[in-house]
């Protein structure tokens, strides 16, 4: 069994990082930012440290990480949040793939792209 011992220090500088009422943090993002990842549909990777993912309601997220081996190359990935069971702007999660090696990922949704910004991606960066 671990125990976590913090010094007063400590808990004072953690306590410092703590959101102010009313602020907004990824788990109070508005629900339209926010997607399961059971229902991404397509996705592509233009380099090692983006990803887009598609969701059945036509939706584009953008996934960064700072480093994932041959994610380009990747034709199936998994998204699996580190808590709860949806994903939302700002969250952290795992990606795994067959294309990256037997280590998961370490990702963050970024932003829900505009319509416009969709639009804008190049075609074949466009999931």
């Amino acid at each position: 069994m671990h125990r976590l011992i913090l010094s007063s220090a400590a808990v004072l500088a953690l306590s410092a990082c703590a959101p102010s009422p009313g602020a907004t943090t990824a788990s109070r993002v508005d629900a339209t930012q926010c997607f399961r990842p059971s229902l991404v549909r397509n996705f592509t990777a233009p380099n090692d440290q983006t990803l887009y993912v598609r969701t059945s309601g036509a939706d584009v997220f953008q996934i960064e990480t700072t480093f994932c081996r041959d994610m380009t190359r990747a034709l199936s990935v998994a998204l699996e949040p580190l808590s709860g069971s949806n994903l939302c702007v700002g969250d952290q999660a795992t990606l795994r793939s067959p294309a990256t090696g037997p280590e998961p990922c370490r990702v963050r949704i970024a932003r829900k792209l505009t319509a416009e910004e969709i639009a804008a991606l190049p075609s074949r960066d466009r999931p």
